[in-house]
């Protein structure tokens, strides 16, 4: 029979060390279970390990023997770790809970807090009156789709409604525009690769039941769009998180994540990333495009945030343009340009799989509305006229709640985004989640770093869009700073969220 791998004290220690920065806050016990996860889903200790005892660990880390049990036990509690007496201790993974709730990142924007049913509005569950919602990334509806909606009879609805309405692929029409917006970035593609979904979630989905399985690896970037970390937590897959910084994903640590992992699929978000508001560099796409191109990975490129350049800087050519032979799924949506409520997405694939996409599009639900798809026909027609509309209402927003935030809160950091719909900040200390949860009580809801993390990180995060009016947006930083006027950080306590 295989003998199971034994870490020693010292190796351990130095990949604590290393790896999770042991001496950032909070009590050392926590710091220590916490990082132990990140290793066990980083994949550099493996299920099955026996670690060392727990005195060695503790000699090693030069720490007391009572602070690596108590790190071990809350490990137990939780389901990481498993022993029996004359066996030592090993590595397990929590079995899942027969109650779980799926969405536990997005749940927290859209559902009630026992995650069982929708809530009547965006935001929170029993916001206090007159909060101001900072929570979500969504705009209105345009315009000019209420002007479209009041139109008694609009062109190609008699061909549309001739139909006996179930399309898995999409109007024709459809598709036609989209591969024309993806030629506009590089991507020359034809019609038929382009497949229309129920909104960019529906496609990222669509990917994730054809590419993963219980147990498998998919590295995302962290933080990220929390319906991304939904979807794969939904399919099982082991989340590797790749780091970020002022010029989005940290390319030069993929491939590295990606062979030791074993991961099947990237995820990134390059074009104003959520929630950060960066772009990726063009040397930082083609270095992504090389390493899909070496290793086989599927990448998911999504482009939902593309048509929201508030400063008119331009993107660089999508990923999918620079890695032709590789396996890159392109997926957009009229959600942030035009309005979510519309769930118009579509998802670019290559020649060998369309016919699976085909099929697993028709087994999920035949087909999205196609009177949605003809909204999104004439919407994209005036695309350019929209997108003027939107940074007319954005810039000045965006402006807005930079200038308050500089003025009031001096001492909190952030990047000015050139486009997207949100900006990211960070405090100077504390917990983002317990501020968050004083500062709704000052009736503004953000939402804090953790909750868009893969490995529960960014701790003094806050995501903040700027999608209401200038001056709900001054008034919300008043908010703030009189929250953290009365803020005093107690000590770090563990997420609630499910890590994965």
């Amino acid at each position: 029979m295989d003998q199971p791998i034994r870490e020693s004290g010292p190796h351990l220690a130095g990949l604590l060390a290393t790896e999770l920065h042991l001496s950032g806050d909070g009590p050392l016990y926590l710091r220590i279970s916490d990082g132990l996860k990140r290793l066990v889903d980083r994949g550099d200790v493996a299920l099955g390990t026996v670690l060392p005892a727990e005195r060695s660990l503790a000699r090693s880390l030069a720490v007391s023997r009572s602070t690596v049990v108590a790190a071990y036990e809350r490990l137990k509690r939780e389901g990481w770790l498993d022993s029996r007496r004359g066996s030592g201790t090993w590595v397990r993974r929590p079995d899942p809970s027969p109650e779980r709730v799926d969405a536990v990142s997005t749940g927290r924007l859209f559902l009630s807090a026992d995650g069982q049913v929708g809530r009547p509005e965006i935001g929170r569950p029993n916001l206090p009156p007159d909060t101001i919602d900072l929570s979500v990334a969504a705009l209105p509806a345009t315009s000019a789709l209420r002007r479209l909606i009041e139109q008694p009879h609009g062109p190609g609805l008699d061909e549309v409604l001739a139909q006996h309405g179930y399309l898995p692929h999409g109007l024709s029409a459809l598709r036609r525009i989209v591969s024309e917006r993806l030629a506009t970035r590089g991507l020359a593609t034809d019609p038929d690769h382009v497949v229309i979904t129920t909104g960019s979630h529906q496609a990222i989905s669509l990917i994730a039941r054809q590419t993963v399985q219980a147990g498998d690896s998919v590295v995302i970037e962290s933080p990220t769009f929390p319906g991304a970390l939904d979807i794969f937590r939904r399919f099982g897959a082991r989340a590797i998180p790749l780091p970020l910084d002022e010029h989005g994903a940290r390319t030069d640590l993929l491939e590295d994540l990606v062979l030791r992992s074993g991961a099947r699929l990237i995820y990134l978000s390059p074009d104003f990333h959520n929630p950060t508001g960066t772009v990726l560099p063009l040397e930082r796409r083609q270095q992504v495009a090389r390493i899909a191109q070496r290793t086989g990975i599927i990448v998911i490129e999504d482009q939902t945030m593309a048509e929201l350049d508030l400063d008119g800087g331009g993107l660089p050519p999508s990923i999918g343009s620079l890695a032709p032979d590789a396996t890159v799924m392109t997926v957009g949506s009229t959600a942030k340009l035009m309005w979510a409520g519309l769930r118009t997405g579509w998802v670019h694939v290559p020649a060998d799989w369309i016919v699976r996409m085909l099929a697993t599009k028709t087994v999920a639900d035949l087909g999205s509305a196609l009177l949605d798809q003809l909204l999104s026909v004439r919407l994209l027609e005036q695309v350019d006229a929209i997108r003027t509309e939107r940074i007319g209402q954005l810039r000045p927003r965006r402006d807005a709640l930079v200038d308050a935030l500089r003025t009031r809160l001096p001492d909190w950091t952030f990047e000015v985004p050139a486009g997207g719909l949100s900006l990211w900040s960070h405090l100077p200390s504390g917990n983002a989640e317990e501020f968050a949860e004083l500062a709704l009580e000052h009736r503004v809801a953000v939402i804090p770093g953790p909750a868009l993390s893969v490995d529960d990180g960014n701790r003094r995060a806050l995501r903040m869009a700027y999608v209401e009016p200038e001056d709900r947006l001054v008034t919300a930083v008043d908010r703030l700073a009189a929250a953290w006027a009365h803020y005093e950080p107690s000590s770090p306590r563990p997420s609630a969220r499910l890590l994965i």
